[in-house]
């Protein structure tokens, strides 16, 4: 067995929940006899592991016969795994069932019990079209029509075929439409993921030339798996081209959807959790902070309510972006000292997962903070925070989240007054854009801005070169090709309190204040 199918082994074990570890000991210790219970020492040990070490097992179980032919061992203990995850999972997964039943109407039917078969085969039929498994259900229908060919056609109506023919070909159109939507959609986020949000007239234009191809898709004649694609994409096109209110109805609609349809979507927590992540973002960015803190607990309460059967990654998952989402809702309410509270909560899980983290999630994270200590006037804080993300190698530095920390550590060094520093880190800044194409309209104008500081001579000349950038920014944060940009940081208002001579903290939240009573 080679090191990749060992590491294969290895990950597999510690993926398990403790609820599946302890299911498969006991499923191993039914299933196998004798020497093969060596398979559970193996499993044991493994499982302790921090990391895959072949000598480290060959020292521990030296002398023992589960090491004759250990390549062998090594792929029966992982297919014996899958065997019990088979079981374990065989009366919680629908799919699981209804394949079962189709595999019991198959032996029922060689051995010529038909009308047993058939009604193993309503049944499966009934909890296919229930639940919608529309492919599941053509290989029902297929295994139907043996029953009506074994007879010659003798007991069934000619309407009843014709029916069967209608049914299939609607079950194909629902496929066909699922799937053209999966199209869509898979290119659409292609698109964003490689690119981030639209800032040219051209990257808009590629985006609607992909919506455009299921625009006239009428999703009431359709399942409720259809309507969620249908939703899901539009959503996140009009996040993409910055119309946040089209998004969010788009966002509602699923979530409406998925609260009606429980039965349907309750094995796809997935489903749950980009819905409920995506909506406190929106609704955060719409400033409707109570929806965002409601959708934020249902977040919340979905990873508690999974807990005994969560992985390890699924846990993560939570955690990443349940506090990034909770970071940018207090950041966005001026709520920097609870924010705050979270640094320890957030270390703590550091040090808990360590590296299993992703590290473009870790980023985002670890972007908010100095955020956060930025806007406190912590800048020493904000810089430690702000270099995690710029010293990451595994982040692409194409990625948006790298690009603005650049800009972000820009604005540190010249509040600590790191002069001699700064003229270095901002032609730097300036050859990492233009190298990578990243110098849209803001980044020209935040460039421009940051060199006059650099090099402005008392408040009244930093004033006479502030005074026309804040009416470019003032402008820019109005051009919705750039509004994204100020979703990072509020770029605006740190120059204001500048021009005020007063601090970020205190002009934010004034700010706010004034927005909550208009």
């Amino acid at each position: 067995m080679s090191n990749k199918v060992s590491n294969h082994l290895f990950e597999l074990i510690k993926s398990l929940t403790k609820s599946e570890k302890r299911y498969f000991k006991l499923f191993s210790s039914r299933h196998t006899i004798g020497e093969e219970n060596g398979y559970l020492k193996l499993f044991d040990f493994i499982d302790q592991m921090d990391s895959y070490q072949e000598d480290l097992i060959y020292m521990h179980f030296k002398g023992q016969a589960l090491l004759n032919k250990f390549s062998i061992t090594k792929a029966r203990l992982y297919s014996n795994i899958l065997r019990g995850l088979d079981s374990f999972y065989a009366s919680t997964s629908l799919d699981a069932q209804l394949y079962r039943s189709m595999h019991s109407a198959d032996i029922l039917y060689d051995k010529g019990l038909y009308k047993q078969c058939e009604k193993i085969l309503i049944s499966a039929e009934k909890q296919a079209v229930k639940n919608e498994r529309f492919t599941l259900l053509l290989e029902i229908k297929q295994k139907q029509k043996r029953l009506i060919e074994k007879d010659l056609y003798t007991d069934i109506a000619a309407a009843d075929i014709e029916k069967m023919f209608a049914d299939e070909q609607g079950l194909i159109d629902e496929i066909n439409t699922f799937n053209e939507l999966w199209n869509v959609k898979s290119l659409l986020f292609q698109e964003i993921n490689l690119n981030g949000n639209v800032r040219t007239e051209e990257a808009t234009l590629r985006l609607k030339l992909l919506i455009d191809r299921v625009a006239s898709i009428d999703i009431s004649h359709y399942s409720s798996h259809v309507k969620h694609m249908f939703h899901h994409i539009h959503s996140a096109y009009y996040f993409s081209v910055n119309d946040l209110v089209c998004s969010y109805h788009h966002l509602q609609a699923n979530v409406k959807l998925l609260d009606d349809e429980k039965d349907i979507f309750k094995n796809e927590p997935n489903l749950h959790f980009s819905l409920l992540t995506n909506s406190i973002y929106v609704a955060t960015r719409l400033k409707k902070y109570e929806d965002g803190q409601h959708y934020l607990t249902r977040l919340k309460d979905l990873a508690s309510e999974g807990k005994q059967q969560n992985t390890l990654d699924l846990d993560i998952k939570y955690f990443s972006s349940s506090v990034s989402l909770e970071l940018f809702l207090l950041i966005e309410k001026g709520d920097f000292v609870k924010a705050e509270e979270l640094v320890p909560y957030i270390i703590e899980a550091y040090r808990l997962y360590g590296d299993n983290i992703n590290s473009l999630r870790k980023a985002y994270i670890d972007f908010k903070v100095s955020i956060v200590y930025l806007s406190l006037g912590e800048y020493t804080k904000a810089l430690h925070w702000i270099n995690k993300v710029l010293n990451e190698s595994k982040i692409d530095q194409k990625q948006d989240i790298f690009c603005f920390a650049q800009l972000i550590n820009l604005i540190l060094h010249f509040e600590l007054k790191n002069d001699r520093f700064l003229p270095y880190a901002i032609n730097s800044t300036k050859r990492y854009l233009k190298n990578r194409n990243r110098i849209y309209a803001f980044e020209e104008v935040f460039l421009k801005l940051i060199s006059k500081m650099a090099k402005s001579d008392g408040f009244f000349d930093l004033e006479e070169k502030l005074i026309p950038i804040e009416k470019s920014l003032i402008q820019l944060k109005e051009d919705p090709q750039e509004q994204v940009v100020f979703d990072y940081f509020d770029f605006l208002t740190w120059v204001q309190s500048k021009l005020k001579r007063r601090s970020f903290l205190e002009l934010k939240q004034e700010q706010l204040k004034a927005d909550n009573v208009h």
